[in-house]
């Protein structure tokens, strides 16, 4: 549950902030998934959005590929890129956005709109439950449908 891990991923949360707002200066950094929202369950990674305007991105990825590793980069496309902090504890994996995208709606707002509604909290820790135990990829293909059927661009 989200309530054991608050001050780790606070704390997690500021370092990783601070680090990538000296290389991004302009960049909006948010903590969202799993860590971000009360009563969530989680496994207590730490999740951070870096939101770029789509003209920055390039730029942005590639001073991201100096400060952590790239996660997922078969995925990688204009709008997203993904990275973690190797050795983190709490892990913490880094989405890049560009505004406006489905990303960005999927990695950002769509966590807030969670936060907001206590039904989709229930729908996701019922995913969670779900899935515990099983397959990574059958989680993960899940956990995308759920941002799909919940989340779209307007």
């Amino acid at each position: 549950m989200s309530d054991l891990f608050v001050e780790e991923a606070k704390l997690a949360f500021a370092e990783h902030q601070r680090r990538i707002r000296a290389s991004l200066p302009d960049a909006e950094i948010r903590h969202t998934g799993g860590t971000s929202i009360p009563g969530v369950l989680t496994a207590g990674d730490v999740d951070l959005q870096v939101r770029v305007e789509p003209s920055s991105f390039e730029m942005a990825r590639d001073a991201l590929c100096k400060l952590y590793e790239p996660l997922h980069p078969d995925v990688w496309h204009s709008g997203g890129a993904f990275f973690i902090a190797p050795g983190s504890m709490p892990r913490v994996e880094v989405a890049l956005t560009a505004v406006g995208g489905l990303d960005d709606l999927h990695h950002g707002d769509a966590w807030r709109q969670i936060a907001a509604d206590q039904d989709l909290i229930d729908q996701y820790n019922a995913l969670k439950r779900e899935h515990e135990g099983g397959s990574v990829d059958d989680y993960l293909a899940a956990k995308r449908d759920f941002f799909y059927e919940n989340f779209t661009a307007e």
